[in-house]
């Protein structure tokens, strides 16, 4: 009988080898992050998808490009803690400490 990760020709199914290479090149945060721009659109909804859009995630800044001093300004004043919270939520684990609307180039990610 073949374990659990042995296909028929006793190769290894390749799911558990590359989560082991993702762990030993210390990817895994990586990984973790770019989570934050594919679930970004739903998390904030498309009203503010439109407007704003993750421009970097670094030491648990995320910085988020805006287009109008309008949104950024209702963004960082009444919204901030609101998206950091349900980004958290929909994160393996929180990754999101601080967020910082700045205006600049928006492209909205589908």
């Amino acid at each position: 009988m073949k374990g659990k990760n042995e296909e028929r020709n006793g190769a290894e199914a390749i799911g558990p080898i590359v989560k082991d290479i993702i762990s030993r090149l210390g990817l895994k945060e990586l990984v973790v992050s770019s989570r934050v721009f594919e679930i970004w659109n739903s998390v904030v909804g498309s009203a503010i998808a439109r407007h704003a859009q993750p421009h970097s995630l670094r030491t648990g800044t995320l910085i988020v490009n805006v287009d109008s001093s309008v949104w950024l300004s209702q963004l960082d004043r009444y919204r901030k803690n609101q998206i950091r919270d349900r980004l958290n939520r929909n994160l393996p684990h929180p990754l999101v400490k601080r967020i910082i609307f700045r205006m600049g180039d928006v492209e909205q990610m589908r």
